[in-house]
């Protein structure tokens, strides 16, 4: 009897370990579904950020590019009126000698 009453208490101890550990295992498997539920949120918040922020700075390169063209454009102009400018001075001064050299050949003669 006392063989069998050794064999009932083993077993019966070897019940209880099992359903603590598929209890605790169960516990484990909770707990592991919830941290990953909260990576999850916390990776996808990092994500929406992320996708929000290179999006502004999307937004900021373009509104840079448009400032830079214009700036570009506006100095191509500016450029082009001092060329003209220029060229017209350099007329006008020729107009100005020539009519010195002849003011100072009619003196000459």
């Amino acid at each position: 009897m006392s063989s069998n009453g050794s064999t009932n208490n083993v077993t019966a101890i070897e019940t209880d370990m099992r359903d603590v550990l598929r209890e605790r295992k169960a516990r484990l498997s909770d707990v592991s579904r919830e941290t990953n539920n909260d990576y999850s949120s916390l990776v996808s918040g990092i994500s929406v950020r992320s996708v929000h922020e290179i999006d502004h700075l999307i937004d900021g390169l373009q509104g840079l590019r448009e400032k830079l063209n214009n700036d570009g454009d506006h100095l191509h102009r500016q450029i082009a009126q001092y060329a003209a400018f220029s060229q017209s001075i350099i007329e006008l001064t020729k107009i100005v000698s020539d009519g010195m050299a002849s003011v100072n050949k009619s003196n000459a003669v």
